[in-house]
């Protein structure tokens, strides 16, 4: 059944336990390559985080670009650059960036319009009527004011069932994947395309990207999980965010939808976290916003340990893809995450020019 309703690639293998990634036919993003010497990162230090890392049991891939060229790439596993991982909750940002782009386009007016007149057909009830307040921005920075927990909805249940209390609407942080299959349900009514195909005409073809597999739930695309991307790729995706939203000289996505996007919303939140050398302190527009050693990380997060890391000052992206049902050894994997930040934050003059690719 889940073959019929799109849960997985055709072409995945049973069990699913085994694996939740693919090998795509195409060829993902190709990157200009450096030495971390030559893009001021210690060498050494990097190459020997590179050996400690075969350790990190459920890490698959490993991508980081500064200055716009690869210093770093590592698979392991079995995985490849051609190996396709489920992002899960990264694609709560892809589904951001469409947003801004469907503004751009004029499908959308802007971040403060309603959102329940693109659904007259679930406009019923006392649950629907409670929600009129309800903008895309509330979805977007997750303080659309839901109170049940974060399942997996699609767009007809949050609307009908899911409740709402008026009162943190706007106010409250509250993580919620049913906003955005909310969003992407009204992206395709505003743009008369499926989510996916106004992802690939307006996003994925200019920045020279795939999707490998997107998951359709009861007629519309997962706005806020069960995306399937290349390390590459997804690093691509990034530096769409690094530069503004310019991809080759030409401005793609607007660059105030960028600042928006990485505006903080949520100031503080019980929600939040202080995780060995970072801190949760605050959430954009489906951004998260770290805080490492005075860095401002902004990140696309997903379930398992699915990182996308965007560090301006440094002009860095690093991509984590790992086996997200394997079991997690938080501590450790924690442990060599705030390593790699660590290493990739501090710039220093290499002796040696041996690539750090493995």
């Amino acid at each position: 059944m889940n073959y019929l309703f799109e849960w997985h690639p055709l072409s995945l293998s049973l069990p699913f336990t085994k694996s939740q990634s693919f090998e795509v036919s195409y060829e993902p993003y190709i990157w200009q390559t450096t030495t971390p010497a030559n893009a001021h990162l210690n060498q050494e230090e990097i190459e020997q985080y590179l050996q400690e890392i075969d350790a990190w049991e459920r890490l698959r891939g490993l991508v980081v670009i500064k200055d716009g060229k690869i210093v770093i790439e590592k698979y392991q596993k079995g995985a490849t650059r051609y190996s396709a991982f489920n992002v899960h909750s990264v694609t709560k940002s892809i589904t951001s960036g469409l947003t801004g782009l469907a503004i751009q386009e004029g499908y959308l007016s802007s971040e403060d319009e309603k959102v329940m007149p693109y659904f007259p057909e679930y406009q019923q009830g006392a649950s629907a009527n409670l929600k009129e307040k309800l903008t895309v921005a509330h979805l977007l920075s997750m303080r659309g004011g839901f109170t049940g927990w974060d399942g997996p909805q699609n767009a007809e249940q949050v609307i009908l069932d899911e409740k709402v209390s008026e009162s943190k609407i706007g106010q409250e942080f509250k993580y919620f994947t049913g906003s955005h299959m909310v969003l992407s349900a009204m992206l395709a009514k505003a743009s008369k395309a499926t989510t996916k195909d106004f992802a690939e005409e307006k996003l994925f073809k200019p920045l020279g990207i795939r999707c490998g597999f997107w998951r359709k739930v009861d007629g519309y695309y997962a706005g806020g999980d069960e995306t399937y991307f290349t390390a590459r790729d997804l690093a691509r995706f990034g530096e769409l965010y690094l530069t503004k939203g310019k991809v080759n000289g030409v401005q793609l996505l607007d660059s105030s939808w960028v600042e928006k996007s990485f505006a903080n919303y949520t100031t503080e939140s019980k929600a939040f976290r202080t995780l060995n050398c970072y801190q949760e302190v605050g959430y954009g527009f489906s951004w998260w916003l770290l805080n490492h050693n005075g860095n401002t990380v902004y990140t696309a997060r997903g379930k398992g340990g699915q990182y996308l890391l965007i560090i301006p000052e440094q002009k860095v992206i690093a991509v984590i893809l790992q086996e997200w049902n394997l079991q997690k050894d938080f501590k450790k994997e924690n442990a060599y995450l705030c390593k790699l930040l660590s290493l990739i934050t501090t710039e220093s003059i290499g002796t040696t020019n041996n690539v750090a690719h493995k």
